[in-house]
């Protein structure tokens, strides 16, 4: 969950309840905008509800995200001034150069007022000493043109509110804190009836609304469910492409492969295992060293949106200060050249995770490509590599791996393990996925099976869809429960993909697939990222462990 995720969350949250009063119809309007993009989201269903008439009347919204409707609302009586802290939406919305922030104050008390932008940085701040009433204060364009976040805050309560400034502004900031006429006026204006505003869309999280007064326009922003959960790809080859396109730059938006910066933030990726891999195996961990300082430099670009991250600690702060944890694997044991010393280093590195083979069988493991898979497994070495993996904090990676290799793991490991990018084999007939035995056998350990894109471990053919992707998540849960899938995209390592799923920006498809399919928010969550993090804390830990 970034950041921006953490704080819409606490927005949602922190709605404040007004009251709007008529003894007529009257028609009411507005625009519904996705919260993370602003751009009109069309279908969403607009329901008012007059909370004492218990009348109700539902539209929705066009392609503009535009919606309007008239609506009879109850007869006046009275009504005595509210009793708690209320913050009013700023109006003109948007606006150009100055808009009014009007609030409600119960008590007596120090009010701080906060505006920042988007990426939570301070652009003016007031504080003053103020009689409990009705205030607003005036905002005058300060910093470029766009979304900000005004926060008004009294005692240990706060509310937040979004504004739009629709240009710049060098000279201006905040005003003082001036007693509101107008505001105080509505709020002890006498009225009867309450209208509640609901707007709802599948794959969002609903948002109930109401005004003061005259206001009959709404500016509505719904978060989707996507935005408000921890998103964890198990694998991605991103570090492959770049070796052979050694301009590519993950800080820039790109139109062709799969992976960067913007393309993974508009995923709502969270958390992201890059694998190390190429298709050079005569230096192999030469070539783990050039991948993995290419990996670093890339990050070192964008320090404030990726970073490499150790043990869960790490991550959990990194996640919830608006970046990216970058996690590293090594795909295939081949890296380590039969050396733990090799290994350890690596993990020294940051390296947290190895495929115990690639398609190629080692020395000392032997993979799924392998003839001998079915009879041969771990050698003596092997079994150290995997209890040196254990001592240090190392996840074990099976896809990939030959099948009495698997099971010789499963037999050797004390942590739960993970297959990052594999499927079910009774779904796709292929080497490369898993038998239901495997999966109930990683599944008992504690671990994670991480459902692949590529359409032949999908479908056995270069035609797949976003559903088989849900139909693997559907099998895998039904197999063993909700606790032990996830998500391993494979992006940047396979050459076609599912129509649906073009890049890593289109995460937030599964997400509105799965609440389709009738999985809860709580399941969903441990699919897309929780059941891989739990099992990341587990075997990595809380804190560095050299």
């Amino acid at each position: 969950m970034t950041f921006f995720s953490y704080f819409r969350r606490f927005l949602l949250g922190s709605i404040p309840i007004f009251y709007i009063t008529s003894a007529m119809a009257a028609s009411y309007s507005g625009r519904i905008t996705d919260f993370n993009s602003d751009s009109p989201i069309s279908g969403v269903r607009v329901t008012i509800y007059d909370t004492q008439s218990d009348e109700c009347d539902s539209t929705s919204t066009d392609g503009n995200g535009d919606w309007s409707m008239s609506f009879q609302s109850s007869v006046d009586e009275p009504l005595s001034l509210p009793q708690e802290f209320r913050v009013l939406q700023n109006y003109p919305n948007p606006f150009n150069p100055t808009t009014t922030l009007p609030f409600y104050i119960p008590a007596d008390g120090s009010v701080e007022i906060i505006v920042t932008n988007l990426l939570g940085q301070t652009i003016d701040h007031r504080r003053q000493f103020v009689a409990k009433g009705s205030y607003s204060v005036t905002w005058r364009s300060k910093g470029s043109a766009g979304v900000y976040f005004y926060t008004i805050r009294i005692g240990r309560k706060q509310i937040t509110r979004k504004m739009i400034q629709l240009d710049g502004g060098v000279s201006g900031g905040l005003s003082e804190v001036q007693p509101a006429e107008i505001a105080s006026a509505n709020l002890s204006k006498a009225i009867t009836t309450s209208l509640r505003i609901v707007c709802s869309k599948s794959g969002y999280h609903p948002d109930t609304l109401s005004t003061t007064g005259a206001q009959t326009y709404f500016t509505t922003f719904l978060q989707t469910v996507h935005s408000f959960i921890r998103v964890a790809d198990m694998h991605n080859d991103i570090s492959e492409q770049m070796a052979f396109y050694p301009n590519y730059r993950i800080k820039d938006r790109h139109t062709y492969l799969h992976t960067d910066i913007p393309r993974l933030q508009d995923g709502g990726l969270d958390a992201q295992i890059f694998a190390i891999w190429d298709s050079d195996t005569d230096t192999p961990y030469q070539n783990a060293m050039t991948l993995y300082n290419r990996l670093i430099s890339e990050f070192a670009t964008s320090p404030d949106e990726i970073q490499l991250v150790r043990n869960y600690t790490a991550l959990d702060s990194v996640i919830n200060a608006g970046s990216i944890a970058g996690i590293f694997f090594l795909e295939g044991g081949h890296y380590i050249e039969n050396s733990l010393d090799n290994l350890i280093s690596l993990y020294n590195l940051g390296v947290r995770g190895m495929t115990i083979t690639w398609n190629n069988s080692t020395d000392w493991a032997v993979s799924g490509r392998d003839n001998a898979s079915a009879t041969q497994g771990l050698s003596n070495f092997g079994i150290q590599v995997i209890n040196a993996m254990d001592s240090l904090g190392m996840i074990i990676d099976v896809s990939h791996v030959g099948i009495q290799t698997i099971s010789d793991i499963l037999a050797t490991t004390k942590n739960p393990i993970i297959a990052s990018h594999s499927n079910a084999r009774a779904l796709c007939n292929n080497s490369r996925n898993l038998y239901d035995s495997q999966i109930q056998a990683i599944a008992a350990g504690g671990g994670v099976i991480g459902v692949c894109f590529y359409p032949y471990f999908l479908t056995n053919s270069h035609n797949a869809a976003l559903s088989d992707v849900i139909a693997q998540i559907n099998y895998i849960v039904n197999l063993v429960g909700v606790e032990h899938v996830g998500i391993g995209s494979d992006f940047d390592g396979i050459e076609i993909w599912p129509t649906d799923l073009t890049d890593v920006s289109a995460f937030q498809k599964i997400t509105t697939a799965l609440l389709n399919e009738g999985y809860t928010e709580n399941e969903i969550t441990k699919i897309m990222g929780g059941n891989f993090l739990r099992v990341f804390r587990q075997v990595c830990g809380d804190s560095l462990n050299l």
